[in-house]
């Protein structure tokens, strides 16, 4: 039955299924979707901004076997996609890029990416607990965590409760359907770059590339904005650099020269790791 249903829905002369996809993936880039109601495209939902842009992408869907990578590189090569956000508010015509910040699941692959730890193996099995040893209730439910390195589409979600980073990057509902997710700029996100210790662990990693790049601070410096940002430093950059690694070190006392740099390096890893120019996409 599930094939049956899976080949109704796939049909050619089938009205939704292949718009629902395209719409989905065009509100995955662009911030919103062609059509603003991407769970209602009923007589209730909103129109689209552009229908025939809609279905020139759905039937090129189906026509490449219902292809995504496909699609999503002609999305990405687009013209619209690719001019440079504007600053402000993008309007509907996508004249622009729209600026964005990173959603709860790209921030944390970045972090473990821009540090050399990202295992980007398919994920495996969690350690849960043999079944015959469960006790738990509705006032004592599961709530193990598990760490691990691999991409955040592999976390384990509980559906009874979210965990604290993604609700603090309004990641999605892990109870229901999250169509469109809000976008909150709040000062616990800036704290918890300051006070986390997942951030500050990727830091000092990342402080430990950066002092292996290079023998000289220009050399680490642009090491660091070429690997965060996709860019050569520039001589702000190392101005700045050079200024706050001068005043950080000389404010650790009792420190060896050795402890003391990577210290130093380690907050400006921090810096820049909550800086908007990481956080943000243009």
């Amino acid at each position: 039955r599930r094939a049956s249903l899976a080949s109704w829905l796939t049909k050619p002369h089938h009205p939704l299924t292949a718009r629902v996809m395209v719409n989905r993936l065009w509100q995955h880039h662009f911030g919103w979707g062609i059509v603003a109601t991407p769970n209602d495209f009923g007589t209730r939902g909103a129109e689209p901004s552009h229908p025939e842009l809609l279905d020139h992408l759905a039937a090129g869907l189906m026509r490449s076997g219902w292809g995504l990578k496909a699609l999503h590189r002609k999305i990405l090569l687009s013209a619209a996609y690719q001019q440079a956000s504007p600053g402000t508010d993008a309007s509907l015509w996508y004249d622009s890029f729209p600026r964005r910040r990173l959603t709860a699941e790209e921030l944390r692959d970045a972090l473990l990416a821009v540090t050399g730890e990202l295992d980007r193996a398919p994920g495996g099995p969690f350690p849960f607990p043999p079944e015959s040893t469960w006790t738990f209730t509705q006032h004592a439910p599961f709530a193990a965590d598990y760490e691990t390195r691999k991409r955040s589409v592999f976390l384990m979600q509980k559906r009874n409760r979210r965990g604290r980073y993604f609700s603090l990057f309004d990641g999605p509902d892990p109870n229901a359907s999250t169509p469109l997710r809000d976008v909150t700029i709040v000062p616990t996100q800036a704290l918890y770059f300051l006070n986390d210790p997942f951030p500050h662990e990727r830091a000092a990693v990342l402080a430990e590339r950066m002092l292996a790049a290079g023998g000289t601070d220009e050399s680490r410096v642009d090491f660091s904005c070429r690997v965060l940002f996709s860019r050569p430093a520039t001589a702000d950059d190392v101005s700045m650099a050079k200024r706050f690694l001068r005043v950080y070190a000389d404010s650790l006392d009792g420190m060896s020269d050795p402890a003391r740099s990577l210290a130093s390096w380690a907050a400006y890893a921090r810096v820049l790791l909550s800086s908007n120019e990481f956080l943000f996409l243009d």
